[in-house]
């Protein structure tokens, strides 16, 4: 069993330090290959002890079984933290504009590691049958929802967005969300960017029938409940940048992989849109 894919099935509890530690393995596996336990664990400024039973609480034969089901699954001479480091060793220290560049560079090359079509394809298809999509963030994720909104506008769909909401506002928000509807929701390392009651809007989509997808960095795994369509993407700097652009990324394949998907729709919403925008310019001329 790959790692990423025991901590998204693990039922069980997760400690905040787990969370830590989930988040330092998610960011780097390529580098946490070569770590000990002991490395680890001030990684995460644990105990060693925490980093064993971490590993056994997902199923592993203790630390090296961990460690080795994560040198099957990572590209380790090309792996995302590699490159990042041979890329900022190149570039200008005195640069900040020369360090930004080359760090999200590396943020959108490490998007192919952690993420699949496949995976873009299942929350796509969520998309393409939803009666109504909702659209909730908050914080640094508000503008990734605003741009996820407008896309999908122009194909066509109906959708509704509650951003930096508190939780009541939110609830009457999403007081009409039902079945054959679908819940896009963002969520971040950056505290104030994973949604306030979490987890209830979550058992909620469920019980009312609405197909919920997340779209997070590396501590989308560790959220319960599961999403029915989990896009995490994982950044090996996560911890030092907040920057969005592996997620806004994300959010363009989604768009672009639903209006594949629905072609005619797409199309025909594209130009209703055109239409509609000749008369109002021609209106004002």
């Amino acid at each position: 069993m790959s790692f990423k894919l025991a901590v998204e099935t693990f039922s069980g509890r997760l400690t905040d330090s787990d969370r830590t530690l989930v988040s330092i393995i998610l960011s780097d596996p390529s580098q946490v290959v070569f770590y000990s336990a002991h490395e680890l664990a001030n990684q995460g400024g644990v105990h060693a002890s925490t980093v064993v039973r971490l590993a056994r609480k997902l199923g592993f034969d203790g630390f090296p079984g961990m460690r080795k089901a994560l040198q099957s699954e990572t590209k380790v001479a090309f792996g995302p933290g590699e490159r990042v480091r041979r890329r900022l060793s190149k570039a200008d220290e005195s640069s900040s504009l020369s360090m930004l560049v080359h760090t999200e560079i590396a943020a959108i090359e490490a998007i192919e590691e952690t993420i699949s079509q496949a995976e873009i394809d299942n929350a796509a298809n969520i998309l393409a049958g939803a009666k109504n999509i909702f659209i909730v963030g908050r914080g640094s994720a508000a503008p990734l929802g605003v741009h996820l909104e407008r896309r999908l506008r122009r194909w066509g769909f109906q959708v509704s967005i509650s951003l930096n909401m508190q939780t009541r506002d939110l609830a009457a928000s999403l007081i009409g969300m039902g079945r054959g509807d679908a819940l896009i929701s963002f969520a971040f390392q950056s505290p104030d960017s994973l949604q306030a009651g979490y987890s209830a809007l979550l058992r909620h989509s469920q019980a009312v029938g609405t197909k919920s997808i997340v779209i997070s960095d590396s501590i989308g795994p560790t959220l319960r409940p599961n999403p029915d369509a989990l896009l995490s993407v994982s950044r090996p700097d996560e911890a030092e940048l907040s920057m969005r652009t592996a997620p806004l990324l994300v959010c363009e394949a989604l768009a672009i992989t639903l209006a594949h998907l629905s072609p005619e729709r797409a199309v025909g919403s594209s130009e209703a849109l055109e239409k509609l925008r000749t008369a109002f310019k021609s209106e004002e001329d």
